[in-house]
């Protein structure tokens, strides 16, 4: 095995074992892949949330997954990365901010969405100067979020890629 073929090996280990909820071992294997290839914006930005999450260490964390963006700013998952770890050091309204701008490049990224719903973000109401509990508001924001959706939809079927390349 080459030594490329080593570090792509210990990042797909480290994919799996991040899936499957194992944080430890991925950081592990994501700083491996990372010591081996120290350029590669990928292995910056997982080895970057992982450490920061298992070990704490939010300063590497959040240079490294800026790092990873700055390098290649059209990934979602790097914006997810590095929203995690500002999760980490408190700063909801940071993760949060990262979040939306990571949709902005892949609206359909589920995790991104997931993570905005599971920490409460609401979009801007219809009308900016109404309250969001006015009944105009709120029937409008719920006719707009039901009907656009289905007018910019394609006809056939929307391939989905995967979030993680090597």
């Amino acid at each position: 095995m080459t030594a490329r073929e080593d570090h792509t090996e210990s990042f797909r280990l480290g994919t799996r074992h991040l899936k499957e909820g194992r944080l430890d071992e991925a950081a592990r294997a994501f700083e491996k892949a990372y010591m081996a290839d120290r350029e590669k914006p990928l292995y910056m930005s997982y080895y970057g949330m992982c450490a920061a999450l298992k070990w704490g260490k939010i300063g590497m964390g959040l240079e490294l997954c800026t790092r990873a963006i700055k390098r290649e700013y059209k990934r979602a998952e790097y914006y997810l990365n590095l929203g995690k770890v500002y999760l980490e050091a408190g700063n909801k309204k940071g993760a949060i901010t990262v979040f939306k701008k990571g949709l902005s490049i892949d609206p359909e990224h589920d995790e991104l969405n997931e993570m905005l719903v599971g920490l409460g973000a609401r979009k801007r109401a219809i009308i900016p100067f109404l309250k969001r509990s006015n009944p105009l508001n709120k029937h409008l924001g719920i006719f707009l979020r039901c009907t656009l959706p289905a007018l910019f939809k394609s006809k056939g079927p929307r391939k989905k890629e995967t979030n993680v390349k090597a």
